[in-house]
């Protein structure tokens, strides 16, 4: 791999202000370097990130209940589960359940 070579990306969407200050977080990361930290490593970034300096309160994010391995990227970085959302996400073509996570800014009172 080259020192250069896109492997994933992260973001911050859906930002909202106002009562809410929150936003969802999104990532896809390179199959083949699953297992490796970078994702976990990118997530706990952006999570500095949107607490530091955009001052939100809350992020969150939806993952398929048998995607194991998402859920514990998000719990490492210090999302904590709050309930399966039924039938949350069209997938092709199929309404699918997601595990809902979130993690609050630990600097609001």
């Amino acid at each position: 791999m080259d020192k250069h070579e896109l492997i994933g990306t992260i973001n911050l969407f859906q930002v909202l202000r106002g009562y809410l200050q929150s936003a969802f977080i999104g990532y896809f990361l390179d199959q083949e370097l699953n297992g490796k930290g970078y994702m976990t490593e990118a997530a706990k970034l952006i999570v500095q990130y949107a607490f530091d300096e955009l001052k939100l309160h809350r992020i969150e994010q939806g993952v398929m209940p048998h995607n194991i391995g998402s859920i514990r990227v998000l719990e490492k970085a210090g999302f904590h589960k709050e309930g399966l959302a039924i039938k949350n996400i069209k997938i092709n073509g199929k309404w699918e359940d997601h595990q809902v996570l979130a993690i609050i800014n630990p600097h609001d009172e």
